[in-house]
């Protein structure tokens, strides 16, 4: 049953108490995610700037806290306290938090392309110093539009209860994802010898993110094509939970983790290369 035929049955019923528990926990472990990440973050960003701008304390700011994990947290937060807000929701609140729960996936995605670059540029500082080659670099830039559109077509179908858009978006969003792991799953065996060890070691951590991706991107599509229980105004709070909430947080942690791992944020910059059985032979 797609999205859009649920919400008129969730407007005769009240939040639950255990959906109301799991807004009160998305609001507590986002904030603190929020604050562990503008905090790594700014400090990333502080050392190894690597935009053209100027570097200053505001714009360090700037670009911490409106990074897309800060962006999916604020979106989290957001759409838990609507649905702490009321008891009885009405239909437009239940639209946004559906709408929410499918837009918040494009800030991880997107997060997704944004370390992957950071990986290809670990252990060196200021701009233009990627050891990607300019394709790499416009392919790890590019997977960003189609998801973004896939994503607002999906949601944007749904509202407007025009099924053709939801299939459109879904279906560009499963083509696109799929690249997306293939391309991440080439990296981790071909960066070995372009990378520095920090570099491919970050990429070997975002390859161990793709499973909760992937369960959290079959939870998307449940969304708007699944039964009842995968509704995340009444459904099933077990299931809003585990795909939903969990996989987030496995999918975030993972992602901080390996921006961390290629922009140390003490210690000196690892620049070590893993060097191939060929380079042996050469220098031998």
């Amino acid at each position: 049953m797609s999205s859009s035929h649920l919400l008129s049955r969730a407007t005769e019923d009240s939040i639950s108490a255990g959906k109301r528990n799991i807004a009160i926990a998305e609001v507590v472990i986002f904030s603190l995610i929020q604050i562990v990440q503008v905090s790594l973050r700014y400090m990333q960003e502080w050392r190894y700037w690597h935009h053209r701008k100027r570097k200053s304390p505001v714009r360090c700011v700037l670009y911490s806290w409106f990074s897309m994990v800060g962006l999916l947290s604020q979106i989290r937060i957001a759409s838990s306290a609507m649905i702490l807000s009321t008891s009885t929701p009405n239909e437009s609140i239940l639209t946004a938090e559906l709408s929410m729960q499918s837009v918040g996936l494009s800030p991880l995605l997107f997060e997704v392309s944004l370390v992957l670059l950071r990986c290809g540029e670990a252990g060196e500082f200021g701009p233009g110093n990627s050891k990607y080659t300019k394709a790499m670099r416009v392919l790890l830039h590019g997977f960003r539009f189609p998801i973004a559109v896939a994503i607002v077509l999906a949601v944007v179908g749904g509202i407007i209860k025009m099924h053709a858009l939801e299939v459109a978006g879904s279906i560009v969003f499963i083509v696109t994802f799929v690249f997306v792991c293939g391309l991440i799953a080439w990296l981790a065996v071909k960066s070995r010898t372009t990378l520095t060890l920090a570099g491919h070691h970050g990429i070997l951590l975002i390859l161990c993110a793709l499973p909760f991706l992937l369960v959290r991107v079959i939870y998307f599509l449940l969304l708007e094509y699944g039964p009842v229980k995968f509704n995340p105004g009444y459904g099933d709070v077990g299931i809003l939970a585990g795909m939903g909430l969990l996989m987030e947080v496995f999918v975030v942690s993972l992602l901080v983790t390996a921006r961390t791992v290629a922009e140390p944020i003490f210690g000196p910059a690892d620049i070590k290369h893993v060097v191939s059985h060929d380079e042996e032979r050469t220098g031998n």
